[in-house]
Parts: structure tokens; C-alpha cells; sequence
């Protein structure tokens, strides 16, 4: 059918449009995302309240259970409406439950809270008057005389469309159902014959006009009707033995020219997004920096504290999405140093909790971080002269690059040699750019308490403009990038600029739960998903057009036993088939009825839309085997045309790679440079003689990629803490005791817990430092103590095995090349305690040690 009316549309131009589209030019405004986003709010709002009067703790968890349902139930009220259902409905046959009581007092709510519903209803009864109606239909359809309505492919009718349906019988149109049933075949069409049946007013099926060709045959169909075997040569069925196989094939599967469907799109959809992004128009404002940083940013207000509050994963969102900005400097420019301070603002949740953090850490860089480090010398006022003398202009100041390096290197080896606390991830950041990360993140509550700080019903327009201001293009980010995504925002505008709703006041907390469930897409209308925008997989109910769209190559993938047939439809809170049952049986005139039914035509669907796939020329269906932990089997019509049919079930050959494709793989280079530090003695401390004889590697992070190493993981940090205490201890020899030393120490560290404090000290007084040949390391004017090792090497074992790999570095069996090496002789677990080893692809941790016969 769809391959000879493509050669016609020209005679439709105007005339054709989906159903919803045509709903909306009936109902303008009526289940719109800019209505639900009214609604979200306002029964945020109403729960709350509830809550803060809910008299005992279980009632407040049950409310609180309630408010995660805000999006189904009002879907369900809307659905209700459509069925002409009203709140006194629910009631008729006694006492109702609390989730039903509750839904229908949220229900009354929304009806007193604007004219959305009244409205809807009236609209209702205007509409069945024949007059008007056909009034309204002219205004959107040119007939040309002939009041005549063509119905394509519908299977049932939901509420809304039965009413639409009813309307044009009552305004003497005449209706044509355009459907592609097969007589031949009655089993696999038997979804057809479910609405269109004289019990429903359509003529009997012997009077059906058909346009049918009794020389095809489709293999299930024959399967279906006889039980006997019969051949599909246009048939393949894969079985994937797990899911890379599936994403591996993916890229032969679009070579070849096939569209892809499946009974659950999302999943599907959700499964090879992450591998091939570029293969879909994301319609999801979280899928852009700038949707992130406005879900996180709203994201900071505390439903049931009622305060703003801060994460560390929202702050990495938002830093890395660019839009906060100082003095002409993204902060995408400081994520690695905020990974590293991070750690400082640990068990921190309330604005209040980090600005008196950030105070502490700002306090502990200017008095404890500054005494470490060396008064001001020729040799500093002489690199910092060279540092600006190459910022303005290096080649006009003919500075010698020689000499520049020269002078990184020194203080790169000062600020090692001098300062223990830049072994620890927040103090390891220089001060200018530790500043910067404070100030970003200032500017960030600032945003959060212009917009949440009052807690005042504010209107939906006041709020988003006070949005929009703080949106602009800062001097770190492209003028395209910024135009680009600013137009991604503008959809947020355009949905809640509904003149019925932007004046609409709510409290900015109600907003924000609204705005969330906007932006991670809850209140997208579900015909809209996927409507004329590209994706990879397509829904399996648009496999009717594939004759044509697919050009009659069809894939079906995730044809496994939980998909296809498919279960009956499932009710969201807080309704289920069994109460509307009984609303319908009470209640005249309703549509609860299609609802009901409808629910139940799953199966039915799916083995249509199956059998309809094997009419194209070429036909394949794949399940994966194993997903995760799970196995699945496939579905019951894969299994019928492997009996039945000449199409068997093949194993996936993505994997099975010949002798002849490995040897036309060209050779690739490895990290495997010959190197010798000893040769280089003058750029290098001693520690980093240490680290290169424990792993190449580690020295490779610590002194050629970064400038000195910093523990960040907690684990780590205590064990380093517990090392600062007892090198403080021995320096200062019997003037402090260890309880002293420590408590000053716990002092730089305030998120530290308690249980973890006795045990740092615990430890402290029973571990022993281990001793070193040499005491001290002279760099011009200054000694060093050489005890600053022990923060380089945390376990006796990685020491000792440092310092003998060292000695040998003279000799022929030293190192002289890059490599990772994991653990060492005596028993030295080399990864353990490395600062790289959150971001080292060679590292090991600690369960991976467990067998390790390295």
C-alpha cells in the first residue's frame, strides 16, 4: 500500500496530518509541555505542604514515596479527562484507598488551580455539536465539496481519538479506514479485526474493499495458518552472543542499507547512544554543556531541607561545561584543579557548610601552606621577572628558552624540596589558580541564591529571565559554540512562554522540580519521541512504512522473549485495571472502556508489526543472548522460523577474525623509549630517582607530564597524613608529643572524621618511619630534610625496593627505558599507593593483587 501511495501524495498536499497535530488545532494548549510544567509545580507545592503538616514520620515517607509519582499521575488525570472521567467518579462504590484518595484530592487541586481543565471540558461539549465541529475541521482540511475522512493505520483508538471519531460521525462525514489487513492471513492480522468489527459499526469484513496480491506468501504468516514448514529467503536471524557484538555489528548493519527497529526503542536507543553519538539529532537538553550546567544549577535546591545545597558532581558538571567564567577565563580550564581540591570539601552538602569550608581551606593556604614555603630571594624575584618578561612578549626580550626552563625546573624542585603539603591534593594547586577554583566556585552559590536565596513565589517568566541573564558568552568560549547552544536553551523559553502559564506564581523550589523533569525529558509528549528527528532505532510500530523509509531492508534487533510478543500494558500510579474497570461499569458515557481494552492489544500489535517486517525484500532479526548477568531467549517468532522455516539461527561472525585479516593489521609503535635518568641527573631530585626505579611510569606523571605528585583518593591521604605526623614528630624531636602534633595537624584536614582521627593517631604511634642514609638535601642556601620521602613512599616495602632498584641505576641492570612495572621484590605493591593510580591505565588495584604472580 505505502509503495503505490507514495506515487500519489501530490493529491493529499495540505490535507495530510498525524493525529496529534490535528488534537492540538482542537484543543490549543491542552497537554502541552508548558501546561505540565504548570502542573509539576503546583503539585510540588501541594505535596509539600502535606508533608510539613503530616503528623507522624510515616505518613511523611509515604508522601514523600507519593512525590516521586508527580509525572504519572499527571498523565493519568489527563488521560482521565480525555475519557471524560470526573473526580466524583472514583468515588461511587465506598471508601477509596490513601494513594487513590490522595490522587483524586491532587486531581481537585488542578482543577481549581486555573482553567486548564474547565476549559478542556467545555471544549468538549462544544465540539459534539455537528456545526461546530465541521466549522473547526474546515479550518485545518480543504474537502472540496466531499465531507469524506481517510483514517490510516489505526489499530484502536485511545480516548481522545474515539471522541474525534465520534464527532465526524455526528457531522456526516463520511469515514475510510486505511489499513493493511491480509485475508489470507487472519491469525497474524487478528489485530484488524479487533476495532473494526460490526460490533463497532464498521461494515462486516466480506465487505471490505481489498487490494491484495494472492501470489505473495509470507513466511510466518504461512507458519501461523498451516503449522507446516515453508522457506524465507529474505530472512537472516543473528544471535549475538553478548553486547559488543551487537554495537560491532552495528556499522555493517548501516553499510548494508538497513533500518533498524525494535519493540523497546528507549533501551535500545539508550544501549548505542554512547557508542554512536553522531548518529543521533539529541533532542535532550542534558546531552549539552549548557543543559547540564542549568539542570545542576537548579539541581541545588533542596526539596526537603529547603536550601541550597552543592555536590561535588555538580560542581564537575558545571565546571567542565564552561559557562562559568573570571576575568575573561573559563573554568573548563580548572577541572583537573578542582578534581584535586575536592577532597577538602568532603561530607560538605549545605551553602552554609561550604562557605564556611572555603574559609577554613582560604585561612589554611595563608598561614599553615605559606610557612613551608621560602621568604623571597634573588632567585624568586629573578623567575618571576622571567615569568612576566615571557608573558608580554618572549621574542622582543631575546630570553634565552635554555634559561627559561632552567628556572621552571628550580622552582618546580623548591616547591618539592620545601613544602610537605603538596602531597596533598588540595595544597598541591598553585596559589593563583587555587584561588580561582574558590572564586568559581563562589560565583556559582551567588547564581544559586539570586535565584533560589528568598524562597518566594516568584512567576515562571521572572524566573527564567533572571535565568537568562546569567547565560552569557565569556571570553573563553567560541562564538559558535555559544550561539549554538544558546539556540538549544531557547526550547526551555519556548515551552513555557504559553501567555496561560508565565505568569503562573510558584515558589522557585516547586520551579525547579518542574524544570528538572522538563530537561531530562518526563514531560515531552510521548507521540512526540522520536517524531522527525534522527536516531538509530526506530519504534517497531513504524515498521508499516519501511516498504518505502527503509527502501524494504529491515533489521529488528532486541527480538528477545521479554520483548516480543510483549506483555499487556502496565498502569503508573496510582491507577490499575481493576479500579477502572469498576469506574467504567458505573459510569455512563465515558471512554474508559478504549482505555481498558487497548492496554491488552500488545501482543497482538507486536506479532502484526513482526509479520508485516517479513514483506520486505530483505529481512533481519537479532536478539543479544547475554546482557550484563542476564540471558535471554528469543522471542517465540524467532523460534517458529528456525523450526519452521529454511532460516536458522547463525551465530554472530563479527569476533571471528582470520589468519589473513590479523597479518594485514599494520604494526604500531609502543611507548617503549630508551631512557636514562642518570644521564639527566641535574633536571631530577632524588625522588624522582626513587619513582623511576619503582615504575617508569609513576615518574613519567609525576615529573614529565605534571610537576609534582598529589594524593587525592581518601585512602591514600590518610596514610600520607599518618606519614606528616610522624616525620613532624621526629624533626621536632621531644619539644611536642604525637597527640600535639597531630591535633594541629587535623586542623589543616577538617573533614576528617573522628573514628578516622583515632586511627591516624593510633597508627602514628605504632608504625616506625623508615630511615634514611643521607638526612639532608642541599639546594643553594638551604638544607632539606631527606624524611620528605617518606610522603613519596608511603609503605616500607615500595622504599626499600625503591632504594635497591636506585643503587643499580650506575650499573648495566639499572632502568634505561618506560614501562609500567606494578609490584616489586619484597613484596612491594607498586600501585598501592601511587598518586597516578586513579588515572593510569597500567595500574592495579587492590583486589587486582589478589593471584598476582608478576
Amino acid at each position: 500500500m505505502a509503495a503505490n501511495m507514495v506515487y500519489d501524495m501530490r493529491i493529499f498536499k495540505g490535507n495530510v496530518m498525524g493525529f496529534l497535530n490535528f488534537v492540538q488545532r482542537l484543543f490549543p494548549g491542552w497537554n502541552a509541555s508548558g501546561q505540565k510544567f504548570a502542573y509539576m509545580t503546583a503539585l510540588n507545592q501541594y505535596l509539600r505542604d502535606r508533608i510539613a503538616s503530616a503528623k507522624d514520620k510515616s505518613e511523611r515517607d509515604w508522601l514523600f514515596g507519593c512525590k516521586k509519582n508527580l509525572y504519572p499521575a499527571i498523565q493519568n488525570i489527563i488521560r482521565l479527562e480525555e475519557a471524560r472521567v470526573r473526580p466524583e467518579d472514583m468515588k461511587i462504590w465506598g471508601t477509596l484507598d490513601k494513594d487513590i484518595s490522595l490522587f483524586v484530592e491532587m486531581w481537585k487541586h488542578l482543577e481549581q488551580l486555573d482553567n486548564h481543565i474547565a476549559d478542556f471540558r467545555s471544549r468538549m461539549h462544544e465540539l459534539e455539536e455537528p456545526e461546530i465541529f465541521e466549522r473547526e475541521v474546515n479550518k485545518v482540511f480543504r474537502f472540496h465539496g466531499k465531507k469524506m475522512i481517510v483514517w490510516n493505520g489505526f489499530q484502536f483508538l485511545t480516548p481522545i481519538q474515539q471522541f474525534v471519531y465520534d464527532c465526524f460521525e455526528r457531522s456526516g462525514f463520511d469515514i475510510y479506514a486505511l489499513i493493511q489487513d491480509e485475508k489470507k492471513y487472519p491469525y497474524a492480522n487478528e489485530i484488524w479485526r479487533h476495532l473494526y468489527n460490526e460490533n463497532n459499526g464498521y461494515p462486516p469484513a466480506e465487505q471490505w474493499i481489498r487490494f491484495e496480491n494472492s501470489e505473495e506468501r509470507n513466511p510466518l504468516g504461512e507458519i501461523f495458518e498451516t503449522g507446516q514448514k515453508t522457506t524465507a529467503p529474505n530472512v537472516k536471524i543473528i544471535k549475538y552472543s553478548n553486547t559488543i557484538e551487537f554495537v560491532e555489528d552495528i556499522s555493517r548493519i548501516k553499510e548494508e542499507g538497513f533500518y533498524l527497529y525494535s519493540a523497546d526503542d528507549y533501551v535500545a536507543n539508550s544501549m548505542l547512544k554512547a557508542y554512536f553519538p553522531e548518529r543521533y539529532e539529541v533532542r535532550n537538553l542534558l546531552s549539552y554543556p549548557i543543559g547540564q550546567f542549568i539542570y545542576t544549577l537548579h539541581n541545588m535546591w533542596d526539596e526537603n531541607l529547603q536550601c541550597i545545597t552543592l555536590s561535588a558532581d555538580g560542581l564537575r558538571k558545571c565546571f567542565a561545561s564552561g559557562w562559568l567564567s573570571l576575568y575573561g577565563k573559563s573554568s573548563i580550564r580548572y577541572t583537573e584543579d578542582l578534581e584535586r581540591i575536592l577532597p577538602y570539601f568532603e561530607n560538605c552538602y549545605t551553602i552554609e557548610e561550604w562557605t564556611k569550608r572555603l574559609n577554613i581551606f582560604s585561612e589554611a593556604y595563608e598561614n599553615a601552606y605559606d610557612v613551608f614555603m621560602q621568604s623571597p630571594s634573588e632567585f624568586d624575584c629573578f623567575a618571576d621577572q622571567i615569568s612576566n618578561q615571557v608573558q608580554v612578549q618572549i621574542s622582543q626580550m631575546q630570553i634565552d628558552q635554555a634559561q627559561v626552563d632552567q628556572v621552571q625546573v628550580e622552582k618546580r624542585k623548591q616547591k618539592r624540596l620545601s613544602n610537605p603539603l603538596v602531597n596533598f591534593g588540595p595544597f598541591s594547586v598553585e596559589k593563583d589558580r587555587a584561588e580561582k577554583v574558590i572564586e568559581f566556585i563562589c560565583q556559582l552559590i551567588q547564581m544559586a541564591r539570586s535565584l533560589f536565596e528568598k524562597n518566594e513565589p516568584v512567576s515562571i517568566q521572572q524566573h527564567m529571565s533572571k535565568l537568562d541573564a546569567m547565560l552569557y558568552r565569556n571570553d573563553g568560549m567560541p562564538q559558535e559554540l555559544y550561539l549554538e547552544e544558546k539556540e538549544k536553551v531557547k526550547q526551555i523559553f519556548k515551552a513555557l512562554e504559553n501567555e496561560k502559564i508565565k505568569d503562573f506564581l510558584c515558589y522557585p523550589g516547586d520551579l525547579a522540580t518542574a524544570l528538572l523533569s522538563f530537561m531530562s525529558g518526563k514531560l515531552d509528549d510521548e507521540e512526540e519521541k522520536n517524531n522527525q528527528l534522527k536516531t538509530l532505532v526506530f519504534h517497531i510500530f513504524q515498521i508499516e512504512s519501511a516498504s518505502v523509509s527503509a527502501k524494504g531492508k529491515v533489521h529488528i534487533c532486541l527480538a528477545d522473549i521479554t520483548k516480543l510478543p510483549g506483555m499487556p500494558g502496565k498502569y503508573t500510579w496510582s491507577l490499575d485495571g481493576e479500579l477502572l474497570s469498576k469506574i467504567n461499569a458505573t459510569t455512563e458515557k465515558t471512554y474508559l472502556s478504549n482505555w481498558l481494552e487497548n492496554d491488552q492489544l500488545l501482543t497482538l500489535s507486536n506479532r502484526y508489526y513482526v509479520y508485516n517486517a517479513l514483506k520486505n525484500q530483505e529481512v533481519e532479526l537479532s536478539w543479544v543472548y547475554q546482557q550484563g548477568e542476564k540471558r535471554f531467549s528469543p522471542s517465540p517468532y524467532i523460534t517458529l522460523l528456525d523450526k519452521l522455516s529454511d532460516a536458522k539461527i547463525q551465530d554472530s561472525t563479527v569476533r571471528n577474525l582470520d589468519l589473513q585479516y590479523v597479518a594485514g593489521v599494520p604494526q604500531h609503535q609502543h611507548f617503549d623509549k630508551t631512557y636514562s635518568i642518570e644521564e639527566n641527573k641535574d633536571l631530577h631530585l632524588r625522588e624522582d630517582e626513587l619513582e623511576y626505579s619503582v615504575c617508569p611510569m609513576r615518574y613519567v606523571y609525576s615529573s614529565v607530564v605534571g610537576d609534582s605528585p598529589a594524593y587525592v583518593n581518601e585512602y591514600q591521604q590518610n596514610r600520607a597524613i599518618v606519614r606528616l605526623i610522624q616525620i613532624l614528630k621526629k624533626l621536632l624531636k621531644d619539644r611536642y608529643s604525637v597527640e600535639e602534633i597531630a591535633e594541629q595537624v587535623f586542623e589543616l584536614f577538617p573533614y576528617i572524621r573522628k573514628a578516622e582521627k583515632r586511627q591516624m593517631l593510633d597508627d602514628a604511634l605504632r608504625w616506625e618511619l623508615p630511615r634514611s642514609e643521607e638526612s639532608c638535601t642541599v639546594d643553594g642556601e638551604y638544607k632539606y630534610t631527606n624524611e620528605r620521602w617518606n610522603l613519596t613512599f608511603l609503605d616500607y616495602e615500595t622504599y626499600a625496593y625503591a632504594e635497591k632498584m636506585a643503587s643499580m641505576l650506575m650499573n648495566q641492570n639499572g632502568r634505561r627505558d618506560i614501562y609500567p612495572e606494578r609490584v616489586g621484590a619484597g613484596g612491594s605493591r607498586n600501585c598501592e599507593f601511587c598518586p597516578h593510580a586513579r588515572y593510569c591505565p597500567h595500574a592495579l588495584f587492590g583486589i587486582d593483587y589478589k593471584g598476582e604472580n608478576e
